[in-house]
């Protein structure tokens, strides 16, 4: 799991203090430990199907352009599946440090600092950097997750960053909210549970806190507004469309805003039991209810690698009804438009709030024959293709 609580315990551990020691000798368990390792498999497995194994049927793999007289290309790779591929890898290199950590734990005792006097610098150095390593991918996580929902808003406006872009600033964030979270805690000499008063406890402990809760809150945040003005903008463009409302058109802005609420879900089971982690801490220390504590660590250990496993459910290709058509006389083209555009708009006259009846699924796919054109032409705000 991901939690700067975990950091502290890789401190030498030099004061006895009776609430570290009860949750750092919880937290060497067999059973802890073994649910770690479950749950990082499947989150490892979530992500290598995100990666390798996921494809996409047709041409949907890769953005629709049209060039000059018709011909159908392929552009770059769809950005949102992009996005969706590197949140992937950071959530592999995560649920890879926390299985081979824990496999260490299981398999070679005593790697926490002791709580002794006695050296131990190469329990510090391998319990900061394993947990270093995951805490900078899950936050690579998350700011991945934040990327998509602002890629998704940005489409539906017609605009969109440069992955670069994306790039940069994840990884560079993550880098330098990690590093300086760290830094506070360990340097120079890795002594963050000998403190003598509070306020020195708050300067070395608490920046680390914020460092790691600080983006986590920012997307559980940010995610649902942006979703939000992302659905009122599949609203409006649909409106403008078709200048009124079948269940057809109700249809595909229902599954809009269900993979919207679906992805903010998702981060929310996996995150959320984090904050509520770091609350009970920093508020009930000197009266902890350790059952209540336990028992969170436990949901944390199989919710945060479980991201990546979640994440496929979630983050799945919507089909697209598009009609192609090949490039011919006048006449035959002009009926095969008035096909495509009578069935696109079936029963357009049913009133916006009747109950759906029969009617084509907006998430089926027709392809009458190899093509070279679209019709009609999708529109940012109702290609769902487009965002992946």
């Amino acid at each position: 799991m991901a939690d700067p609580t975990i950091q502290t315990f890789c401190c030498h551990n030099r004061i006895r203090s009776p609430p570290a020691i009860k949750l750092m000798s919880e937290f060497d368990t067999d059973g802890y430990i073994v649910v770690c390792l479950i749950s990082s498999v499947f989150g490892i497995a979530g992500a290598i199907y995100q990666i390798w194994i996921r494809h996409e049927d047709g041409p949907t793999h890769h953005a629709v352009r049209r060039r000059r007289g018709g011909e159908l290309t392929l552009s770059n790779q769809n950005l949102g599946r992009q996005i969706i591929v590197w949140l992937a890898v950071a959530d592999l290199c995560a649920s890879l440090g926390v299985f081979l950590r824990s496999a260490l734990w299981k398999y070679i005792k005593d790697v926490l600092p002791p709580d002794s006097d006695v050296d131990d610098t190469t329990n510090v150095i391998f319990c900061a950097v394993s947990s270093a390593w995951i805490q900078y991918f899950y936050m690579c996580t998350w700011l991945w997750t934040l990327c998509y929902a602002i890629n998704v808003r940005r489409q539906l406006g017609g605009a969109r960053y440069a992955l670069r872009t994306y790039h940069y600033y994840v990884w560079s964030i993550s880098a330098l909210l990690t590093g300086v979270g760290l830094t506070v805690l360990y340097v120079p000499d890795a002594d963050c549970h000998n403190v003598h008063d509070m306020t020195t406890a708050y300067m070395r402990i608490l920046p680390n806190y914020v460092m790691t809760y600080g983006p986590m809150i920012a997307v559980m945040v940010a995610n649902p507004v942006i979703y939000y003005q992302a659905s009122r903008e599949v609203d409006r463009q649909l409106v403008a469309r078709f200048s009124q409302m079948s269940n057809t058109e109700r249809d595909l802005m229902t599954k809009f805003k269900l993979k919207f609420s679906l992805i903010n879900l998702v981060f929310y089971v996996c995150w959320l039991p984090n904050l509520v982690n770091g609350v009970v801490l920093w508020t009930m220390w000197f009266n902890l209810p350790f059952s209540m504590v336990i028992s969170v660590w436990y949901i944390m250990a199989i919710t945060n690698p479980l991201q990546a496993f979640l994440n496929t459910l979630v983050y799945q290709k919507w089909n697209c009804r598009w009609r192609f058509r090949r490039q011919g006389s006048s006449d035959s083209s002009a009926e095969l438009r008035r096909r495509n555009r009578t069935s696109m708009v079936y029963n357009e006259g049913t009133p916006l709030l009747q109950a759906k009846t029969e009617s084509p699924s907006a998430s089926t796919l027709h392809l009458n024959q190899p093509s070279v054109e679209l019709i009609p032409t999708p529109t940012r705000s109702i290609n769902s293709c487009s965002l992946v």
